[in-house]
């Protein structure tokens, strides 16, 4: 756990969210010659960036998304370079399940192949030879050779170590209670410790950037999706390349088991913002509700009540809740290994051995906000990666750092621009 506590009054940037956008942010600011200080309430990575899948994927990334994952396999490549984190360019197979799925890989790739793409469609011999493991016959598959496979705990390590190097100071399990205001312009933050100044203040605290926003009257339209995952023992002479399909996703660890998990079985409970933001998610979920399922219960009275110990002038008590630590749903864990089994026989003695669930930090258009705040001059805002977060994290925080100091081209920032929501009289 990194916690420094020789901390100075003043900074050029200072950072709420010590996750994989927040490090990469600040590491690409400190190389600009700025002085950087990143806070957390918790612990470094200990929510989202260390509990995803591991996957550096370009195959389904939004055409606006694109470019980030294009430019972060270069600095993953590097950093691979400068630490051991498990990093593993083994490529992505992207499997159909049926005509309709197939149809929209395909019109996917049509679209992407502008951006310079090394996907290719993959015939039924090829996707055998590269499968041999698969008894299931698909209706069409593409293969990135370029995507990779990572372990997030170990690469957020690694990322800590960097950052810290550089000269970033880091302070764990000191939240950023409330951002300052003065004159229309962001001027400090409220610690648990004390307050410090700084010239520019960039919110990059994933699920809990909503209500950081609420502290200075902003709205995010950001709402929270819970994600479960399992690693099983070591599985011999398993597939190589991380695989994607409605049935399973995986990707092989270096234990020599796999991490497994499902993409059309996330979870989202009805609460307050649910109801507050359902113009915004309408639209996108009547297309994808088989992505998704969602539940009521008491969750929405818990989230009524934490809501209102936020916002201005309130005492904005993030200490309270120092992390995100869903439990997984064992249940859909297991049938999806089950599912894993039929098609792949090489799993057949596979055990789980451990399983988590992580909170995921979702917008409308499943586009993160990478932007600057008009209404507050010197705030801006890093969140909302709706499960793309890890693999495209060193580019968007590359990306970030040059939209703090000015330097970003309007092109590359407007997909991402806050005021595409409307929500804070833009």
């Amino acid at each position: 756990m990194t916690s420094q506590r020789n901390v100075t009054p003043h900074y050029d940037v200072i950072i709420a969210g010590a996750g994989i956008i927040g490090l990469s942010t600040a590491l690409f600011l400190q190389g600009k010659g700025l002085k950087v200080a990143v806070f957390d309430k918790g612990d470094v990575a200990y929510e989202q960036s260390s509990r995803n899948w591991g996957w550096m994927r370009t195959i389904g990334q939004d055409m606006a998304e694109l470019d980030l994952a294009l430019a972060s396999r270069p600095l993953w490549k590097q950093w691979s370079e400068e630490g051991d984190f498990g990093f593993r360019p083994c490529g992505l197979v992207s499997l159909a399940e049926s005509a309709e799925e197939w149809s929209g890989l395909q019109q996917w790739l049509r679209q992407a192949r502008e951006h310079g793409l090394d996907t290719q469609e993959l015939s039924t011999s090829e996707t055998r030879r590269l499968l041999p493991q698969f008894q299931r016959s698909w209706s069409g598959a593409l293969f990135a050779p370029g995507d990779a496979g990572i372990e997030p705990d170990l690469a957020m390590r690694f990322l800590e170590r960097k950052t810290l190097d550089a000269g970033v100071k880091i302070m764990t399990r000191n939240a950023v209670k409330q951002i300052d205001i003065t004159g229309g312009k962001a001027s400090a933050v409220e610690t648990e410790t004390g307050r410090i100044t700084a010239d520019r203040i960039v919110i990059a605290a994933g699920a809990w950037s909503r209500l950081l926003c609420k502290t200075v009257g902003i709205v995010i339209p950001q709402l929270k999706v819970t994600a479960s995952v399992l690693r099983t023992s070591p599985v011999e002479n398993g597939p190589e390349p991380n695989l994607s399909s409605t049935r399973y996703c995986l990707r092989r660890r270096q234990d020599g088991g796999y991490t497994v998990a499902r993409r059309n079985s996330s979870l989202t409970y009805v609460t307050p913002d649910s109801v507050r933001f359902i113009r915004q998610y309408l639209p996108n979920y009547l297309k994808q509700k088989q992505m998704l399922r969602v539940r009521a219960g008491t969750t929405f009275f818990r989230e009524l009540q934490m809501d209102r110990r936020f916002g201005p002038e309130k005492t904005n008590p993030f200490e309270d809740f120092r992390t995100c630590d869903p439990v997984p749903d064992i249940d859909t864990l297991k049938e999806t290994l089950e599912h894993l089994k039929e098609d792949a026989p090489v799993f057949q003695n596979a055990r789980i051995m451990g399983s988590w669930a992580g909170t995921i930090d979702v917008l409308p258009d499943a586009l993160p906000v990478l932007s600057p705040v008009s209404q507050c001059s010197g705030l801006f805002l890093a969140s909302g990666f709706s499960a793309h977060g890890f693999g495209i994290g060193p580019a968007s925080g590359k990306l970030m750092a040059d939209i703090v100091t000015g330097e970003a081209s309007a092109s590359s920032a407007a997909p991402f621009r806050l005021e595409r929501f409307q929500l804070n009289d833009d």
